[in-house]
């Protein structure tokens, strides 16, 4: 264990591969997901974020299959408000809670692309969606702690004498994650998250973002209730130079129609605009051992963390300094970083 740390790994439920320009070489499968969570449980890691995106496979399914085939890890399953009703979502959560006795936690995910969202029958705006968001997670916390049943006649939902049955194995519920960095994100986050797991970005601007969620926090009186993460990528190898040829090697030989298909994807998401604003550094490079190379390729998280052992253990260190104490991380392929990450680096970060 890593002593006031929490780190998580990630299930590539699209598929798995050791170059993104040719795309999931390792085509997703139950076995693939099982080798890279025992990876993942054999490394140190807490928790394991399991995806919601078109390509990938269904999450809660997914989550189940790797429930029952780990011993200790906790899922991390994506959820997509406005899909499932709250009270149908609540009681999936519980039951799950229930049956591996609390290995659950929940991210919150309000969805980037509207064709995506469109192709399942969501036609909110942004904001709507972090509205929508909001109701869904004030409802399934109702259910869980009110003792009555419950009624609640929103915007977006109305329900009669709601009862959710099991109650959580958590107290008082499994934890919530939520990312985003729009004014939308941030209220929902303040008010109920549990940990607000940012994309990679410099330290100094990682501060900033803190700093304004803990006043936004503390307006609902939850300052100390809301803890901090990166969800990076990481390349460890054991020499630095080592560790910058796997991060090209990991791009090389992508196609102009590749990159300009990423660049098209999820334009919605302020989030994800600030990966491909974060492309323009020269060389790809926010900093000493930051490199947003992966987002040329990649939506979503795509800043990676790059060097040898003591490299990646350092610049981790430097979010630790302005207020992180989760790291949600993954590399390619995702099996062999994990056991490189908990063998090279984990002991660098004990205590």
């Amino acid at each position: 264990m890593t002593t006031g740390l929490r780190f998580g790994w990630f299930i590539p439920t699209a598929g798995d591969t050791t170059s993104l320009a040719r795309g999931s070489e390792i085509r997703p499968s139950l076995e693939l997901f099982e080798r890279v969570a025992r990876a993942a449980e054999a490394a140190g890691f807490e928790y394991a974020l399991v995806p919601v995106q078109t390509q990938c496979y269904e999450a809660w399914v997914t989550c189940s299959m790797i429930a029952a085939r780990t011993e200790r890890l906790t899922m991390l399953v994506a959820a997509r408000p406005g899909l499932i009703a709250p009270t149908v979502t609540a009681k999936m959560i519980s039951t799950f809670d229930q049956l591996t006795g609390g290995r659950i936690a929940v991210n919150l995910i309000a969805g980037g692309d509207r064709a995506e969202l469109a192709a399942d029958g969501l036609f909110h705006d942004h904001d709507e969606r972090y509205e929508l968001m909001d109701e869904t997670v004030t409802l399934m916390k109702r259910t869980w702690t009110e003792p009555h049943p419950v009624t609640h006649h929103g915007r977006w939902f109305h329900v009669e004498d709601a009862i959710v049955r099991p109650r959580p194995f958590q107290d008082p519920h499994p934890r919530f994650y939520l990312g985003g960095i729009s004014d939308a994100a941030v209220e929902v986050c303040a008010k109920h998250a549990d940990v607000y797991l940012f994309w990679g970005d410099t330290p100094d601007n990682i501060a900033a973002r803190i700093a304004h969620a803990r006043e936004r926090a503390a307006l609902y009186g939850r300052t100390d209730r809301l803890a901090f993460g990166m969800r990076l990528q990481v390349i460890v190898r054991d020499t630095e130079d080592e560790a910058w040829e796997a991060a090209e090697a990991l791009v090389a030989g992508a196609s102009e129609a590749q990159r300009e298909r990423i660049r098209r994807m999820w334009e919605d998401s302020e989030a994800n605009t600030r990966m491909k604003e974060l492309l323009e550094a020269p060389g790809h490079r926010l900093g000493p051992h930051l490199w947003s190379g992966i987002s040329a390729l990649r939506p979503g998280a795509g800043v990676a963390v790059v060097g040898d052992p003591k490299q990646v253990a350092a610049t981790l260190r430097e979010f630790v300094d302005v207020g992180c104490t989760e790291f949600c991380l993954s590399g390619y392929p995702h099996d062999a970083e994990a056991e490189r990450f908990g063998r090279l680096v984990m002991p660098l970060l004990r205590d």
